[in-house]
């Protein structure tokens, strides 16, 4: 057991954009606390560090991801494209910390292990794996909605000799093209990241082949970023208040607002208009802008999923890739729907090959490659795995917890606060059994536009941290009544919605991890300026449902 630092008034987990906006916000208005970041990467950045694959950017517009409370940067900060790439936005984090000089309070390459709640001295313990503990009044999770990698279930994948990692976990010492020259390169997975990594491994002209195993087809839709001219950023700095009351109005957080009419309320020609005029548009204009019953009403579903089928199918060479592409078991929009960069034209190389893993699911691994159903062996020295992430929770099951009355937070054990997976909160700020413990981005929080999310959170921690420093309370947890209404409301909010018909991450749904095989309601699926609404309320209220000693 290593030593025992001093108690820190507040410990957060994680240096990403929740991290860093809830470090900020402490130091500025608790100067007096003692306050410490952990953090895993050897630099800040979560996502944005992680996930350096090629290709890696926004697809959704950069100007409005941004952190709004600090207006000097704002003004000081060029971007250079529509879609920022991981690169850049990285570049713009760091930016951020340097400027607040937030590096002081983290502690890089240190990954969480357990954590105990101490009763009698109301103090968490965590403890790291190099055996360090870390003793804290308070804590605050960061630790983000994607960022527990999952791996593929395939028998005696260990085998494998050639090069295999997940594309969070990019080798930053391999180099596009020349490590991939003459290289037979396979990529797993065909969601957001398995995208943008097919489109760009793609245009290597020197890889002898690039082999895609799809088993569960994506729909997808064109970025169309462009450059931001120094005129255009002059412009857009002058429109920051406007663009970010434009975000808080949006029930997504997003600059797109559905077009209120129904698909059937107006003419065919009518309803083309408006989906050509969004397709030919940058940004998610084509998920979030179309009519208003599209994810509510089966036909218009429908009838948007058959003009979007009709775009894959004029991109692709090949009649029956297309149809392999197109997906059969989701409405367009049902699932978070990537923006991508001639992936679809991917396919019309003829060095890239489709597998589809519905008609012939993996058999096993070999030391050359990935054996199919068919008995065809592909043979590869590459292999990618886009397989996704153990969302939402993910990051939660990766470290041991030992609430009040020593119950785990998420496990097989029927006595676990999120038993099976099923998560339950107040406000998914807090939950039960885990007292001074306070999410940004956790369970049943909205996931929309991040950053506005991420800043919403932060500020409800904050108040809440001001609430006990002010009157002196050393502890705080909410009730089992205000935790299962708020849970109710949460399920009753995703009533009527097609998404939370379909298996997804947004719906809890992993097939490659234990537990994850059932949908369940993991997000705040209302409006996010209800929510918002919701929290000034109880805040307003004394906030009623929390009980404070």
């Amino acid at each position: 057991m290593g030593s025992i630092e001093r108690p820190y008034d507040v410990l957060i987990i994680g240096a990403g954009l929740s991290g860093i906006c809830t470090l900020h916000h402490i130091r500025q208005e608790l100067p007096s606390w003692s306050v410490k970041v952990i953090e895993a990467g050897d630099n800040v950045g979560g996502t944005w560090y992680w996930n350096r694959y090629p290709g890696a950017r926004f697809d959704s517009e950069t100007i409005s991801y941004q952190l709004s409370w600090d207006k000097e940067l704002l003004q000081e900060w060029d971007w250079t494209e529509t879609f920022a790439s991981q690169p850049e936005t990285l570049r713009y984090i760091e930016r951020v910390c340097d400027k607040h000089k937030l590096r002081d309070y983290i502690q890089f390459n240190t990954r969480i292990r357990s954590a105990h709640w101490q009763e009698d001295e109301r103090t968490w313990i965590f403890r790291d794996d190099a055996g360090e503990e870390y003793r804290t009044r308070f804590f605050v999770s960061c630790l983000g909605v994607l960022s527990s990698p999952t791996l593929p279930a395939i028998p005696g994948i260990e085998n494998f000799k050639g090069e295999l990692f997940h594309t969070s976990r990019w080798p930053k010492s391999l180099d596009i093209p020349q490590d991939f020259a003459q290289k037979r390169i396979g990529v797993i997975g065909t969601g957001a990241t398995g995208i943008q990594t097919i489109t760009e491994v793609s245009k290597v002209s020197s890889i002898e082949s690039l082999t895609v195993f799809q088993r569960t087809a994506n729909w997808a839709a064109p970025l169309r970023n462009t450059r931001i001219t120094p005129a255009r950023m002059k412009k857009i700095k002058s429109e920051y208040n406007h663009l970010f009351q434009r975000c808080a109005a949006s029930p997504t957080g997003f600059l797109h607002q559905a077009d209120p009419r129904k698909t059937c309320d107006v003419t065919q020609e009518e309803r083309l208009a408006l989906w050509e005029k969004l397709y030919s548009e940058p940004g998610f204009g084509k998920w979030l802008g179309v009519f208003s019953d599209t994810y509510t009403d089966r036909t218009a579903n429908r009838l948007y999923s058959e003009f979007m089928a009709e775009k894959i199918r004029v991109r692709v060479k090949d009649p029956r890739i297309a149809d392999q592409l197109i997906p059969k078991d989701h409405g367009f929009g049902l699932r978070r729907v990537p923006l991508e960069s001639g992936y679809f034209e991917a396919y019309n190389n003829p060095k890239v090959h489709l597998v589809n893993l519905r008609e012939t699911p993996f058999q096993k691994a070999t030391e050359r490659g990935l054996v199919t159903s068919d008995g065809k062996e592909h043979e590869l020295d590459i292999l990618i795995c886009a397989t996704g992430f153990n969302a939402i929770t993910g990051a939660f099951s990766d470290i041991e917890w030992h609430g009040r009355d020593n119950r785990p937070l998420i496990s097989g054990d029927s006595n676990a606060v999120w038993a099976g997976h099923k998560t339950k909160t107040f406000l998914g700020i807090m939950t039960q059994s885990m007292p001074n413990m306070f999410m940004v981005l956790g369970p049943h929080q909205p996931f929309g536009n991040i950053p506005r999310s991420i800043e919403h959170a932060a500020e409800v921690v904050l108040q809440l941290l001001k609430f006990c420093e002010d009157n002196g309370y050393s502890y705080v947890e909410p009730t089992k009544a205000a935790v299962d209404k708020w849970t109710a409301h949460v399920f009753a909010c995703s009533e009527g919605s097609l998404i939370n018909e379909i298996d997804s991450w947004l719906t809890g749904v992993n097939t490659n991890v234990d537990g994850k095989q059932e949908r369940t309601v993991a997000r705040y699926c209302g409006s996010a300026v209800e929510y918002r609404n919701l929290c000034q309320q109880c805040r307003i209220a004394g906030w009623k449902g929390l009980n404070f000693a």
